[in-house]
């Protein structure tokens, strides 16, 4: 039995290697020797690849490499070498489709805030607001005195955060360099932003620990919550279970996607689209209109998520080299400035909610770490990290990943949104 097995996985492999080999010849070789034209699927199947060498990547170096810059590399690399500059479009993919899914993503996003949770961890909503306000109000004083205002009101949002915010930011820039520049400020950034919220978070992680085993640390209490939503009076009636289904999904977040639309019109532009999807998202699942979690519920998640990152890499073709090392000199003073403004606006605030240094500090930078999952395998890694048992373990998780996941849904999922939105209308109107 086991010679079988054996034998089956000896084949699955000569298969795979058949397949890699057809497409190194046919969709590399011969596309990058003229003796091929590109077909949609190869096209697709080609950036398709390049994300998932990021991704493995990313998680073979436990994120501390982050996944989009690897991939955005790679991408730059192709398009030096042989990626032609309309991949997208040769791909199948409309140019005008990714902004309609970033909409449906940030609806997506308004559905998973939890307003009871925010209410729960009012000290970390407001320290990390702090720290974003500490990016803002540095990068558009001094920010703008070093690098000019078109410059830094474009990379500020980014910073606070937020994917969706670089994409916002990207839509208004005025010249390809600062298109580029917006999203690369946020696949940069965690490579500052996590080594310092690990250390900080180590940090916070020993010094619990020594008040536990001294027998004077005092826990916050848990609450307990209750899952049962069929309790809740919403105010619009509920789609019968046998009827809900991927298209029903669908149906609801492109309604509020549209009507995002119509907002963003009648309100003049001042305030943006994506901003009105996310207000639209929290109200019409806190009323009972659409559910959480829904693009993940209609199935459509990894799809959706894919297009986006596919659209967001094709804008990299007109990176040059000499645009990649004016990036890095950008970049190293804008994330220089913006840890600053972090550390002089959460530290403080946080130290008068009674928090430690290293805890103030760590939610500050959850702007610059990304959000979810890099506050969660942060906190978790710290744990460990720290603890020599799994009572202690616990004593720790307890303590800091709560505060680190609502931090980064502030910051990077929620509040980035909200301030891509007005820089918009303040710069870009």
């Amino acid at each position: 039995m086991n010679e079988q097995k054996q034998s089956k996985r000896w084949i699955g492999y000569l298969l795979l290697a058949v397949m890699a080999a057809a497409f190194l010849y046919r969709g590399v070789y011969q596309v990058a020797t003229g003796k091929a034209q590109w077909d949609v699927q190869t096209a697709f199947l080609t950036m398709l690849i390049l994300v998932i060498i990021g991704e493995v990547i990313s998680t073979a170096t436990k994120a501390f490499v982050p996944s989009m810059f690897i991939t955005a590399v790679l991408f730059v690399l192709g398009f030096w070498t042989y990626l032609p500059a309309d991949i997208l479009q040769q791909a199948g993919i409309a140019s005008n489709l990714p902004t309609f899914l970033v909409m449906m993503m940030v609806v997506h996003l308004g559905t998973m805030l939890d307003i009871q949770e925010l209410i729960d961890q009012w000290k970390t909503v407001v320290v990390t607001l702090a720290g974003m306000l500490g990016i803002l109000v540095v990068i558009l004083t001094v920010g703008t005195v070093i690098l000019g205002k078109e410059t830094a009101a474009v990379a500020a949002p980014p910073l606070t955060g937020g994917f969706v915010a670089a994409m916002m930011m990207q839509s208004v820039a005025p010249s390809e360099h600062l298109a580029i520049l917006a999203m690369a400020v946020y696949v940069l950034q965690g490579f500052v932003g996590y080594p310092l919220t690990s250390i900080c978070l180590k940090k916070e992680g020993y010094s619990v620990l020594k008040q536990y085993r001294q027998g004077t640390w005092k826990a916050a209490a848990v609450k307990e919550k209750a899952n049962d939503d069929s309790a809740k009076n919403y105010l619009f009636p509920q789609i019968p279970d046998k009827y809900k289904s991927d298209f029903t999904y669908l149906f609801t977040m492109v309604i509020l996607t549209v009507m995002s639309g119509y907002l963003d019109k009648l309100s003049g532009g001042y305030i943006s689209k994506f901003v009105w999807a996310l207000i639209l998202g929290v109200f019409a699942t806190a009323m009972g209109f659409i559910e959480k979690n829904v693009l993940v519920r209609s199935r459509s998640m990894g799809f959706v998520y894919t297009i986006i990152m596919m659209f967001v890499f094709s804008q990299l073709s007109s990176c040059t080299p000499d645009t990649v090392i004016q990036l890095i000199k950008d970049f190293a003073i804008l994330i220089v400035l913006s840890t600053v403004g972090i550390a002089i606006f959460s530290i403080p605030i946080g130290r008068k909610f009674g928090m430690s240094t290293p805890m103030a500090f760590a939610l500050g930078l959850g702007s610059i770490a990304g959000g979810f999952p890099a506050s969660y395998t942060l906190s978790v890694e710290a744990a460990k990290v720290c603890a020599e048992n799994e009572e202690e373990y616990q004593v720790l998780e307890q303590h800091m990943l709560p505060k680190t996941l609502v931090a980064g849904f502030v910051s990077a999922t929620s509040g980035s949104v909200f301030i891509a939105g007005a820089v918009m209308a303040m710069f870009f109107k």
